[in-house]
């Protein structure tokens, strides 16, 4: 009882785990995984580069600076929502007012209307 009233003063404003700290320990457990099997140098090499990614996850969980942490969470979930999206969704920047527009795929030349200054402009979708 005494060490679990511990450990929580200790954690007490730190970051704790996110989305990005699961997606750091899966590729920690892939790349040791990888390491393991390949064996030698490489195997070497991939186990180092399993332990950056393990220690940059327990840094980010024990960090109290927590406004950058989530920034780094939002970062990622952006990047990881695009990279999902990318069969239904197209992103294009608006010509004059830069507002990045998220679009539903209909292949061929279409008019788009920005939804912030609505000009309207051309498009292209392969």
């Amino acid at each position: 009882m005494r060490l679990r009233y511990a450990l929580m003063r200790f954690m007490a404003g730190r970051y704790g785990n996110d989305t990005l700290n699961t997606v750091l320990l899966v590729i920690y457990l892939v790349i040791w995984m990888a390491g393991v099997l390949v064996g030698g140098r490489v195997g070497l090499l991939l186990n180092s580069l399993s332990l950056g990614a393990v220690l940059w996850a327990f840094y980010r969980s024990l960090s109290r600076d927590i406004p950058r942490r989530q920034a780094e969470n939002a970062a990622w979930l952006r990047f990881w929502s695009r990279i999902r999206d990318v069969r239904r969704y197209r992103y294009r920047r608006c010509p004059r007012c830069r507002a990045q527009l998220r679009l539903p795929v209909k292949r061929g030349r279409r008019t788009v209307t920005c939804g912030r200054c609505r000009h309207e402009f051309k498009a292209f979708f392969w």
